[in-house]
């Protein structure tokens, strides 16, 4: 099997599991524990669940490896149920870097390829993880000359994304970009610097004074048409913009979608809080369930994509929530 982007390599003690066979696609689903983690990605300790998909014979016996062995364990298996593992076992498995949550939180391993399956005894195939520093889950799919970044890098490498993404001529049309909740101007200096016409939309902005770029002191709600249909300079500006961004906008964060489709420009967001009691009309297009959840949150804001439209996904290098929602360039 292969994979694209980056990958690490990861050990688990399994707890159960559960193999799903078929003649075209046949998955084995490991409910386990991690041992040796890697750094911003998944830490030791942490449960998950890891799926393997394999030809069915290749997975048969990798399940009846990891089985605690009886007659009935042996046979549920056959069925699908979900069976004990062998907990004195542990498995080593090369996998995607890009580590998702499905909609319980849980966190999904997305393998491709088994390294081993180690018995009791056997010399560690990894070395023990004692690291305690900060780990977390949202890592970068691709390969950047610095894989991952501190937090108080991500205004410029949300920025210069945004650039190498869109591309200075659509930024730098109509009054430029409109970078809703940027607090304190980090991504407008940024963009500014590159020569890109830039305004912050902050109901409590704190930039300081002149700081390089237009202030509206106003919260963006519902879709913007508050401020849209004002005959100022106000209603000027959003109504002309090019691009609106918004990184960790909280609030803000679906408002931007709505007004980006309204206006019908590019946008791209990094959602961050999901903040379920404010917004109990969400609700998660494929089961109804309301959106509580940060990966239902980032499914919710996809499903907002017109028909016979799709936004897109990406993620940046730097540690915390950098999974980036936006419209493609053409």
């Amino acid at each position: 099997m292969s994979g694209d982007g980056a990958t690490i390599i990861l050990s688990f003690q399994p707890n159960h599991f559960k193999l799903f066979l078929s003649k075209k696609s046949s998955l084995l689903v490991i409910n386990a524990k991690c041992i040796n983690g890697a750094k911003n990605r998944i830490k030791s300790k942490n449960a998950a669940l890891v799926h393997i998909r394999h030809p069915k014979d290749v997975l048969s016996k990798m399940a009846s490896s990891l089985l605690l062995q009886s007659a009935d364990s042996l046979q549920d298996m056959k069925k699908g149920c979900k069976v004990e593992a062998d907990t004195t076992k542990k498995i080593v498995v090369r996998a995607r870097a890009n580590i998702e949550r499905n909609r319980k939180g849980d966190r999904l391993i997305e393998c491709i390829d088994v390294l081993c399956v180690q018995e009791d005894g056997d010399a560690t195939y990894l070395p023990v993880d004692n690291d305690d520093e900060e780990y977390c889950e949202y890592i970068t799919g691709k390969t950047y000359e610095n894989p991952i970044s501190l937090k108080v890098e991500r205004s410029k490498i949300f920025a210069e994304w945004i650039i190498d993404t869109y591309g200075k001529e659509l930024l730098c049309r109509g009054t430029g970009v409109l970078d809703v909740a940027g607090g304190n101007g980090e991504t407008c200096r940024h963009l500014v610097a590159k020569g890109i016409p830039v305004t912050l939309l902050d109901p409590n902005p704190r930039c300081g004074s002149n700081p390089g770029f237009t202030i509206i002191p106003h919260p963006l709600n519902c879709d913007g048409s508050d401020l849209t249909s004002r005959n100022d300079n106000i209603g000027h500006i959003v109504r002309s913009c090019s691009f609106i961004c918004g990184l960790h906008p909280d609030q803000a964060t679906e408002p931007i979608v709505s007004l980006a489709e309204r206006l019908n420009v590019k946008f791209a967001i990094l959602p961050c809080c999901v903040m379920p009691s404010l917004f109990p009309h969400r609700v998660q297009r494929k089961h109804g369930d309301p959106v509580r959840s940060y990966s239902a949150f980032c499914q919710y804001l996809l499903d907002m994509a017109p028909e016979k439209e799709e936004f897109l996904v990406d993620h940046l290098p730097f540690v915390g929530r950098n999974k980036v929602i936006y419209r493609a360039p053409s």
